[in-house]
């Protein structure tokens, strides 16, 4: 099967964040306050954020040691057109894949509806020919 994915590039940019999985909700939830976009994980291991925006260093650092909150600014995130069926599959595959050929690193957010690709700011432009190249088309909103 030959995938045709319509991506959409957000124009925002995005910061990922990790805590420790022990962090009570009080302290991050007031950073996804007024987010057009975010994501929580929480796993025994960590919990992720994921900000659409650039956000500065920590506004909870009195209450969390900078080795324990991991910030990482300047993210990117394309939108797989969706809502995609549960029966497709290989999606993330096939643009992880070819973004790995190119050494891109990623990472993914996966809802209901649809998967999200993020890549560091510096290689947007790389990861946008990437997914054209292997026929897919890219809105930049």
């Amino acid at each position: 099967m030959t995938l045709k994915l319509n991506l959409e590039l957000d124009a925002l940019p995005y910061t990922i964040h990790r805590l420790p999985p022990q962090t009570p909700a009080s302290v991050y939830l007031p950073l996804v306050d007024n987010q057009a976009w975010y994501s929580i994980t929480k796993t025994a291991e960590e919990i992720s954020l994921v900000i659409s925006h650039a956000y500065p260093s920590t506004p909870s650092s009195a209450l969390l040691p900078n080795d324990e909150h991991k910030i990482s600014p300047s993210w990117r995130c394309f939108k797989v057109a969706g809502p995609l069926d549960f029966s497709l599959v290989g999606i993330m595959a096939n643009l992880s894949g070819a973004l790995a050929e190119e050494k891109i690193s990623v990472f993914v957010v996966s809802t209901y509806d649809t998967d999200y690709i993020l890549v560091k700011e510096d290689k947007v432009l790389e990861a946008k020919r990437v997914f054209e190249s292997i026929g897919h088309s890219v809105a930049v909103l």
